[in-house]
């Protein structure tokens, strides 16, 4: 049986180190771009990252992409 994906949805997240809690340990916050397109090409969207990264306050962590994916066997498309 072949099994096909489309992609459904698509996020950008950006974990940045905010600073320190009382104990001494990091603390950091995410922030989540939703309704990425799914076809962009992720060079464009580090390219967007660096263009925040200079206007953000705390430093970047992680950039993660998160995708979302139908899966579908050949006889569900019909």
């Amino acid at each position: 049986m072949a099994i096909t994906t489309a992609r459904t949805g698509s996020a950008l997240n950006i974990k940045f180190h905010t600073g320190r809690n009382v104990e001494g340990k990091p603390t950091y916050k995410t922030k989540s771009f939703r309704n990425v397109r799914t076809d962009a090409p992720t060079q464009s969207l580090y390219e967007v990252v660096l263009k925040l990264k200079d206007l953000q306050q705390h430093p970047i962590i992680k950039v993660t992409r998160e995708d979302e994916s139908l899966l579908n066997t050949k006889s569900q498309q019909q």
